[in-house]
């Protein structure tokens, strides 16, 4: 073998050898974390049969750290860290419906995430968020719960 070819096989050795691995970070949760959900609808008082928009706001607060990939195994982690605020969650949190069968809810995907909910039942309904809390997979958080009248 030539100089020239000799050189060819060991540049990319050299090229590895200077470069230095960089560990990733992630974050994981430094202590619980603190969520509260603001509920709103777009009408109090409707007929049977209408439709209102549901919105929910998510704000969660708490401590982050972060720490090497290779240390979070077996954790809950991120690789950015979650939002504080979260403007519109309606579609992604879970509704406790009273009295139950009372409404339906829109399976359609809306880029706004409002969930829509159809009134079947005269009278008073009520409608309570419910969210899990980031990283505690046991721990459901509930907002206050929104009351439509249905004539």
């Amino acid at each position: 073998m030539t100089r020239r070819s000799l050189s060819y096989l060991f540049l990319p050795l050299v090229a590895l050898a200077g470069c230095e691995q960089k560990v990733k970070l992630v974050y994981v949760p430094d202590g619980p974390q603190t969520i509260t959900l603001t509920p709103s609808v777009s009408s109090s008082s409707v007929r049977l049969g209408e439709t209102v928009e549901l919105s929910v706001e998510r704000r969660t607060s708490g401590n982050w750290k972060q720490i090497p990939l290779p240390e979070a195994r077996g954790q809950c982690w991120f690789y950015a860290r979650p939002p504080e605020f979260e403007p519109q969650v309606a579609d992604s949190v879970r509704w406790i419906v009273e009295p139950e069968n009372s409404v339906v809810f829109s399976t359609e995907y809306r880029f706004d995430h409002v969930r829509l909910a159809t009134m079947n039942m005269r009278g008073t309904i009520k409608l309570t968020p419910v969210s899990p809390a980031v990283c505690e997979p046991d721990r459901m958080v509930e907002g206050p719960a929104l009351e439509i009248e249905v004539k």
